[in-house]
C-alpha cells in the first residue's frame, strides 16, 4: 500500500526547502482571497488545483460558475487525470440520496435521527442563507429548535411504523397531523372508527401501524413510541395558532424544492454515486453551476458537500492514505456551521480544503447574524495557508495586514533650521500596509500574464527570514 510523505512538496516558490508548499501545509487548509479579475483562480488557485492532480489526489469539485466544470477536464486534461473524472451533472446517470446513504451507509451512527435531523437542518440554514434569512437571534433559535423537534418526531414515527424515511413520506405526514379538534373526541371513537380515520390520514394511520409493530417487552421502544404519539396527538395538536402553521410552512418550503427539477431527479430517489469513490483517487465535480440552478444548485453542492466531509472523517487513513481535496471557488454561497468543525479534523483525515472567494466581506454578509465575524474568524483561523492577490476590498486588506503583523522599520527624517539634520528612527509599521494588496499585478497581457499574491503560513518563517512572501504565479 503505497503510503505518502507529508513533507513532499506540491509547489516550490524558490529552490530552497523552506519556500516548498507541502502536503503537510495542503492538509491545513488554504483560503485565497482576491477581488474579480485578480487573476486568483488562473493563478494560485490553478497552480494548487494542477499540483493536487499531477500527485494522484482525488477530490470534490463545487461550482459556482459554469466554466468550472470546464476549466477542471484541462487541468485534468494537462494532467492525464482525465479517466479520474466523474460529471455529476444534469442529465448524468448519477443519483444521491442524502437520506438514503445517510440510513445505509457504513460505520457508526448510520440511521441514527439525531444525524438525520441534522442533515434536514443543515437543508434549511442553506436556505436560509442563500435567501438573506437567518437573524440568529433568540426568536429565530426558537423556530429552529420547533422545527428540530418535528423532524425527529416525523423520522422516529416513519422509522417505528417501518415506513420509507423519505422527503416525500415528511411531507405527507405533516400535512395531515390531526388538528386540536380532531383529537378531541378521541378517547371515546371506537377502535373500529379510529382505524377508519388511519385509513384515511396517514399521519393517524402510521401512529396505529407504529402501535402494532411494538414489542410488548421492549421498554425502551414503547418510551419512544409514548413520546412520538404524545406530540402528534397532544403537543403538535395543540399548538397555538400562529406557531403550527410556521413549523409546517419551514418544513414545506425545505422540502419543496426536492419535489421537482434536478434535486427530485438526482437528490430525492435512490443513490449510485457515493462519495467513498474520492478517497481512491476520483475527482467528483458538482456540476450544478449556482449562477445556472441558483437555490436548487446550492442546496445539491451543499448536501454533497456536508457528506463528503462526515465521511471523510469516518475514512481510515491507515486504510485509504491518499489525500484528497475539497474545491469551493466562490465558497461564501457554499458555508456552512459544519466548515468550522471539518476543519479542526481535516489535517488528521489528510484532506485539503481550498476555499476561493473575492472578500472578507462576502463572509460575513453569508453567515449573517448580529455578530459574524468571530465565526468568519473562527473559520479563516483553521485555514493555515492564506493567499491575498489584488483587492480593493478595504476590510479583506486591513485583515491581511493585520494578520500579517508590524515590524519595526527604519524611518530616516530631516530637519532644516539654521542647521541641517538627519535621523534615523525606529518604528512599528505593518510589514505589507493595505494598499499595497490593490497594486498586486493581476495577470493578462498588460502583466505577461502574471499574477503576484501574498502568502503566508502559520507557523512558518520564509527562507528570507520574513513570515509572508511575495509569489508570482504564471497564467499559462
Amino acid at each position: 500500500m503505497e503510503s505518502y510523505d507529508l513533507d513532499k512538496w506540491l509547489i516550490k516558490f524558490s529552490n530552497n526547502p523552506r519556500d516548498f508548499w507541502t502536503i503537510r501545509d495542503a492538509v491545513k487548509g488554504t483560503q485565497i482571497f482576491g477581488g474579480i479579475g485578480s487573476g486568483k483562480s488562473s493563478g494560485s488557485g490553478k497552480s494548487i488545483a494542477k499540483a493536487f492532480l499531477r500527485n494522484g489526489f482525488g477530490g470534490l469539485v463545487l461550482c459556482a460558475k459554469p466554466d468550472e466544470r470546464k476549466n477542471w477536464e484541462e487541468y485534468a486534461r494537462q494532467t492525464n487525470r482525465e479517466n479520474d473524472l466523474i460529471i455529476f451533472s444534469e442529465g448524468s446517470e448519477y443519483e444521491f440520496n442524502p437520506l438514503q446513504y445517510e440510513m445505509t451507509r457504513s460505520g457508526k451512527g448510520a440511521g441514527e435521527v439525531f444525524n438525520l435531523t441534522n442533515l434536514f437542518m443543515e437543508i434549511y440554514k442553506m436556505g436560509n442563507r442563500f435567501s438573506g434569512g437567518g437573524g440568529g437571534g433568540e426568536s429565530e433559535r426558537y423556530w429552529d429548535n420547533a422545527l428540530r423537534r418535528c423532524i425527529n418526531r416525523m423520522i422516529q414515527l416513519l422509522g417505528l411504523a417501518e415506513e420509507e424515511i423519505s422527503i416525500r413520506n415528511m411531507r405527507r405526514l405533516l400535512s395531515a397531523a390531526p388538528l386540536e379538534h380532531e383529537v378531541d373526541g378521541l378517547a371515546e371513537m371506537s377502535e373500529e372508527e379510529i382505524s377508519n380515520w388511519g385509513d384515511s390520514n396517514y399521519c393517524m394511520g402510521c401512529i396505529i401501524q407504529a402501535g402494532n409493530n411494538l414489542d410488548e417487552e421492549n421498554e425502551e421502544a414503547a418510551e419512544e413510541f409514548t413520546l412520538i404519539s404524545d406530540y402528534f396527538l397532544r403537543e403538535f395538536a395543540t399548538l397555538p395558532e400562529k406557531t403550527r402553521p410556521t413549523i409546517v410552512e419551514s418544513f414545506l418550503g425545505l422540502a419543496e424544492p426536492f419535489t421537482s427539477g434536478i434535486l427530485r431527479r438526482h437528490f430525492a430517489q435512490s443513490t449510485n454515486l457515493y462519495p467513498e469513490i474520492t478517497f481512491d483517487g476520483k475527482i467528483i465535480i458538482l456540476d450544478f453551476p449556482v449562477k445556472e440552478y441558483l437555490a436548487a444548485g446550492v442546496y445539491a453542492q451543499g448536501i454533497f458537500k456536508l457528506l463528503w466531509q462526515q465521511a471523510t472523517e469516518r475514512r481510515n487513513t491507515k486504510e485509504y492514505p491518499l489525500p484528497i481535496f475539497l474545491w469551493v471557488d466562490e465558497s461564501q454561497l457554499f458555508l456552512s456551521d459544519y466548515d468550522q468543525i471539518f476543519q479542526t479534523t481535516a489535517r488528521s483525515s489528510r484532506a485539503c480544503t481550498v476555499f476561493l472567494s473575492q472578500n472578507l466581506s462576502n463572509y460575513y454578509v453569508s453567515i449573517g447574524g448580529a455578530n459574524p465575524r468571530p465565526k468568519a474568524d473562527s473559520l479563516l483561523g483553521n485555514l493555515s495557508t492564506k493567499i491575498y492577490h489584488a483587492n480593493n476590498d478595504a476590510v479583506t486588506n486591513e485583515w491581511a495586514a493585520r494578520t500579517i503583523g508590524k515590524s519595526f522599520m527604519n524611518i530616516t527624517g530631516v530637519s532644516v533650521g539654521d542647521s541641517q539634520s538627519a535621523s534615523l528612527n525606529q518604528q512599528l509599521h505593518y510589514q505589507v500596509e493595505p494598499r499595497e494588496f490593490t497594486t498586486l499585478m493581476s495577470g493578462g497581457a498588460s502583466n505577461d500574464n502574471i499574477v503576484e499574491g501574498v502568502i503566508t503560513i502559520s507557523g512558518r518563517e520564509w527562507s528570507d527570514g520574513k513570515n509572508y512572501r511575495k509569489a508570482k504565479f504564471k497564467q499559462d
